[in-house]
Order: structure tokens, then sequence, then C-alpha cells
């Protein structure tokens, strides 16, 4: 399974992107509009989710908005395994 969040706000510049997990990294678009925060959003959900084997990822457009992605591993609690979902 997937989850998906899409938003239609200012999007994450191109040049940015490789970037925008890391810590205290904040978009210099959201800076100027004054979006207030502290850079450490992304990076904060992508290791906990990694943490529990999953995945997040996004694509992004400037100007027109980002779609990010959420992956989690489900297990069987009764074999004590866990079996990745996508």
């Amino acid at each position: 399974m997937e989850i998906q969040i899409q938003d239609s706000g200012i999007g994450i510049p191109q040049q940015q992107q490789a970037s925008i997990f890391g810590r205290f990294i904040r978009a210099d678009n959201a800076r100027a509009a004054g979006i207030s925060g502290t850079g450490l959003g992304l990076y904060l959900c992508r290791s906990l989710v990694e943490q529990h084997g999953g995945r997040l990822w996004f694509t992004s457009q400037e100007g027109k908005g980002s779609t990010f992605f959420l992956t989690l591993p489900i297990g069987d609690l009764s074999q004590g395994e866990n079996v990745p979902v996508s």
C-alpha cells in the first residue's frame, strides 16, 4: 500500500529537491514567502519512516505543488515477519 499526500502550494524548487530532506534545510521560496519553520519536519519524517523499514519521497513543481509518497512494511505478527507493501 502506498499513501500519497498532495498539495497545490508553492512547490519545491528543482535545484533544492535533492537536499530537502536534510537537517535544517528549507526551500528558498518558503523563506521568501514568510512561511515559518525550522527545516526539521521532512528530515524527521523520513528518518522515522526509514527506521520502520519504509520509504518517503516526493515529486514537486515550483509554483504548482508537491506530492509526497509513503510506504511502510506490514508485518505478520503471528510469524514475526515484515512484509513490504507498495
